[in-house]
């Protein structure tokens, strides 16, 4: 059984484990980014586990899995949002290489989790796009059973993309869903999982502000099954803990915007792997370069 030392790089925490060959995490644990510190801190902080880790382990290498742009051929930071400073540019595959002496491989985090998904998923799907809805919405598209990530590495960066005027991020992810709630609930510092509970205790103002979260989710999901034809959509991220629930609502709203004749051919699941996928993707990367 062979070893890889994974980290999965957020703008809150940087999860990190053991993972084998065969896709299993065997250990994991978290630390936090302190994203504020900026880019070159949180390199230190990967270089520094990873010494830790070498003095118990027998590892074949780092996978890297990381919010931003990702030049994965060379392992480097093309493009990051504000998230974490002085991101951009950062070699990263070169600095932890050099510095703990072992091979690395870098990958986008929804990247890494389409490719969790791909390996580890049992989705029966060579087409499929994958939607993570966290702090901003990101996303993965397997075309043919590869990976696509776009001729700039930008490839799946729909949060961006409008609906109803507004970026799909901003009106469909959690911080949207959050903004929506101090519009027609409260002012005030709201978790999702505060927000749904009180969706399903019928309190009429936070329904309101639900209600469009799922139907600025359900315009968005239902334009990339124009675009992409996918024969599945994969939903990932915090919001998925809700379980089967939150799917059949998004499948009741994707059903008022998508033509029938399409949406029958494309089903709706949620990920398989959405609190681990980073890491395990990250190594299934890391393989498939090396062996390459």
């Amino acid at each position: 059984m062979k070893k890889y030392l994974a980290f999965d790089i957020g703008g809150t925490h940087i999860k990190y484990g053991i993972v084998d060959d065969e896709g299993n995490v065997i250990r994991h644990a978290h630390m936090d980014t302190e994203a504020h510190l900026g880019g070159k801190s949180i390199i230190r902080k990967i270089i520094s586990k990873a010494n830790e880790v070498k003095l118990i382990e027998e590892l074949e290498g780092i996978a890297i899995s990381t919010a931003g742009q990702v030049n994965f051929n060379t392992g480097t930071i093309v493009a990051a949002g504000d998230t974490i400073p002085d991101y951009q540019g950062l070699e990263i595959k070169k600095c932890v290489s050099e510095a703990v002496n072992l091979p690395v491989e870098v990958r986008n985090d929804v990247d890494c989790a389409a490719l969790c998904e791909k390996w580890k998923g049992s989705h029966s799907a060579k087409d499929f796009i994958v939607l993570t809805i966290g702090t901003g919405i990101g996303g993965g598209i397997v075309i043919n059973n590869e990976l696509y990530s776009g001729h700039s590495f930008s490839a799946g960066e729909w949060g961006y993309m409008l609906v109803e005027g507004e970026p799909f991020e901003k009106v469909a992810s959690i911080s949207g869903l959050i903004r929506l709630a101090k519009m027609y609930k409260e002012n005030r510092e709201w978790t999702g999982e505060e927000i749904f509970t009180l969706y399903d205790y019928g309190d009429s103002e936070i329904a309101k502000a639900v209600r469009e979260f799922y139907k600025h989710l359900g315009i968005g999901i239902a334009n990339l099954i124009y675009i992409f034809n996918p024969e599945v959509v994969i939903i990932g991220g915090g919001i998925t803990g809700r379980g089967q629930r939150f799917l059949q609502e998004v499948e009741d709203e994707v059903e008022k915007y998508t033509h029938p004749s399409i949406l029958k051919n494309t089903r709706l699941v949620l990920a398989k792997h959405s609190n681990q996928s980073g890491m395990i993707g990250a190594v299934y990367h890391f393989i498939n370069r090396q062996n390459k």
